[in-house]
């Protein structure tokens, strides 16, 4: 082939590109009303009706608290450290959320920082995190871009007063337990030696 013919062969080529792509948005100008492209946020009257995200997508974050059991998988999957957590299985805290035998005192994502990369999700073993079809999350300030994820809102400082009670409600819960383990030790410690002091008393009455 010559260099002449190389040339032209180039420029038919790229004319056909060319011709295909027009020809791609020529079809949408012509049939914009059937051929929906661009979404128009907001417009009621461009907007598409219905649900329009696939099932797949990987939108804002949501919980089924009551089957969550604070074992901290997704916390620790999550590749930046954007989800926090605290409960007890010690006893009942007042305003807690109640889980799969444990108190949720707090349960919050930092969408700020969250990249949406499902990790979190995958590893629960009660499939309790989703990731839902909630896309917009646009706030006039970053604080609200943490939510809670037992409230399904922005966590406020009200949350965070709420959490701190409970967390001292918690170490109040932990002492108890820790003092009856230590009771309930004590007790089987006892009887273990009475039984064998007894058992000791008959052997030498046998003897």
């Amino acid at each position: 082939m010559s260099a002449l013919q190389n040339y032209f062969g180039r420029i038919a080529k790229v004319s056909k590109s060319i011709v295909i792509g027009l020809g791609t948005t020529w079809r949408y100008f012509v049939n914009y009303k059937e051929e929906l492209v661009t979404i128009q946020y907001g417009s009621e009257k461009y907007a598409p009706q219905g649900n329009y995200l696939p099932p797949r997508h990987r939108g804002i974050h949501y919980l089924e608290s009551e089957k969550c059991i604070q074992c901290n998988i997704c916390a620790k999957a999550c590749p930046v450290d954007c989800i926090e957590m605290e409960g007890t299985r010690d006893g009942d805290l007042d305003g807690a959320w109640q889980g799969d035998k444990v108190q949720i005192s707090k349960f919050v994502i930092d969408l700020n920082k969250c990249i949406f990369c499902n990790l979190c999700c995958e590893p629960c073993p009660k499939q309790c995190i989703h990731m839902g079809q909630e896309f917009d999350f646009a706030s006039y300030t970053r604080a609200n871009g943490v939510k809670n994820l037992l409230t399904d809102q922005p966590y406020t400082e009200a949350d965070q007063e709420a959490e701190a009670s409970r967390r001292e409600q918690m170490v109040v819960l932990a002492d108890i337990k820790k003092k009856e383990k230590a009771a309930a030790k004590a007790a089987k410690k006892a009887a273990a030696e009475k039984k064998k002091a007894a058992e000791e008393d008959k052997d030498k009455d046998k003897s």
